[in-house]
């Protein structure tokens, strides 16, 4: 009776033992390569003309007491950045405010092959420019900016739509003159 009852330990022992190094051995031969990671998004705050006296970033990735033109990582999202401030326009002091919807994101990796990794997504840089009158654009602010050309879709005077475009990305962002809110003074 000894021996029945080995015999049929031994073989469903085996058969799994088997098994698990069929499994084993198929895990270990993937030859599939890992995905792009994304690449990393990066945003810098400009002024021109006259220097804004608050300002709300819409995200934390910014912090409160920064450096204006420094990059700062950012992460993907859809923000709103509220400044205001006041200047001479020649004849005396105007205030203003503005808002502007602005998403940002991370260009995607390529995906991996058999035998291949997918190459990581291209890093991405944005600047945004901050004028009492609203975004503008000229030689100047497109050569500044790095490869990266601006370009204004819609312009009514209260709400401008401008479009960034580089070799990899794509930005919208849409400026709306609104009532000051009277943090600056």
């Amino acid at each position: 009776m000894k021996t029945s009852t080995y015999l049929h330990l031994r073989y469903p022992l085996g058969i799994l033992l088997l098994l698990a190094l069929a499994l084993a051995s198929s895990s270990c031969c993937d030859d599939r390569g890992r995905d792009g990671r994304p690449g990393r998004a990066y945003l810098a705050l400009e002024w021109d003309l006259d220097m804004p006296d608050y300002l709300d970033a819409g995200t934390p990735d910014i912090p409160a007491t920064f450096e204006w033109g420094r990059s700062y990582r950012a992460f993907p999202g859809l923000y709103v950045l509220y400044y205001e401030g006041h200047y001479w326009n020649g004849s005396g002091n105007v205030n203003y405010a503005w808002e502007m919807d602005y998403e940002i994101w991370e260009a995607a990796g390529e995906p991996g092959g058999y035998n291949f990794d997918g190459e990581d997504g291209p890093d991405t840089w944005f600047t945004l420019w901050l004028s009492p009158t609203g975004p503008y654009l000229d030689e100047f602010l497109s050569k500044k900016s790095a490869g990266t050309s601006y370009r204004v879709l819609e312009n009514t005077g209260d709400r401008v739509v401008i479009m960034a475009e580089g070799k990899s990305h794509l930005m919208r962002a849409t400026f709306r003159k609104v009532e000051p809110r009277g943090h600056g003074h």
